[in-house]
């Protein structure tokens, strides 16, 4: 099942299948090659494929699995309301670890995330038996205890998205529309035309009844994920995870990240390791995918060392 226009050069899928979660939303899986397992998926409103740079990179030796979340990319569209998302989200990304062993066999894995999967992987470990050997998570989106002096940028960085989310245009007669948007975006400066095309087909999905396409994580559901409700110790929680943890931050040549300062007093209460990327974003893995996959394959060899 396709419910998103397909990415531009995309490499040939080894086995393709959905996962059924509890309210009848289906998720969208693919793997890729063959080795140790490495297990990838995006951030709030994004999709698997537009960081297909990234994770492609593992394909030639690790099994490489990619996945959607709910509402994203590949996966069902939304038909109904969440009413708590974050716990949603978690519960679903139980039935996809469940789902991803149960198609293709159970197999210690690495994890290398991005934003909001990031979160939710690091969420679901600290509750949930999970099968990773390592993760490594790119600027995962942790709310610090309300104490720290951490708290006030994450919420003031985190009203600012989701205030301008959910005033996103959401609908567009062609991809190349949306693409013209990202170019435009001083967000997305450090990503070339390629990276920029691939980002805009995946994040959209054609509506054959309006005959047009729409963003396929609608706004709101995207504005819900960056309100950040229903997920209090969450920041206590994941500290206690005993898995090797592994964070990455951006370090943008010019102006601040919000996730410099977070990243680190998150490392230091978790013992987590901590690594900057420089002269990159949030959006590193799209703009300098080489680094970002030898960070996450040194990390590897450090476990197996």
């Amino acid at each position: 099942m396709t419910h998103a226009p397909s990415a531009p050069a995309l490499p040939a899928e080894k086995h393709v299948f959905d996962v059924l979660l509890e309210d009848g939303a289906s998720v969208s899986v693919r793997v890729y090659g063959n080795g140790p397992r490495v297990i990838c998926s995006h951030g709030n409103g994004l999709a698997a494929d537009a960081f297909r740079s990234f994770w492609q990179l593992f394909i030639d030796d690790y099994e490489t699995v990619v996945f959607d979340f709910r509402h994203h990319g590949r996966s069902s569209p939304l038909n109904k309301p969440i009413p708590k998302v974050w716990p949603q989200l978690i519960r679903d990304y139980d039935v996809i670890m469940k789902g991803i062993a149960r198609e293709i066999g159970a197999a210690r894995s690495l994890g290398a995330f991005h934003s909001m999967s990031a979160l939710t992987t690091l969420l679901h470990a600290s509750e949930y038996e999970s099968p990773w050997i390592g993760i490594v998570g790119f600027e995962p989106p942790v709310k610090p205890p309300s104490h720290y002096p951490e708290f006030e940028i994450f919420r003031a960085d985190n009203s600012r998205l989701a205030e301008r989310t959910i005033k996103r245009r959401f609908e567009f007669n062609e991809v190349q529309e949306l693409f013209d948007s990202y170019r435009r975006s001083s967000a997305f400066a450090g990503v070339d035309d390629a990276g920029l095309q691939t980002l805009a087909a995946s994040t959209l999905r054609w509506n054959a009844d309006k005959q047009l396409y729409e963003l396929a994580c609608p706004r709101e559901l995207e504005a819900s994920i960056f309100a950040m409700q229903d997920i209090e110790g969450a920041w206590e929680r994941m500290c206690k995870v005993k898995i090797p943890v592994q964070l990455v931050a951006g370090e943008p040549t010019t102006g601040t990240s919000p996730f410099m300062a977070i990243e680190s007093a998150f490392a230091r209460d978790g013992g987590f390791s901590f690594t900057t990327v420089k002269n990159a974003t949030h959006f590193m893995q799209m703009e300098k995918p080489e680094e970002c996959a030898a960070i996450v394959r040194a990390f590897h060899a450090g476990l197996r060392s």
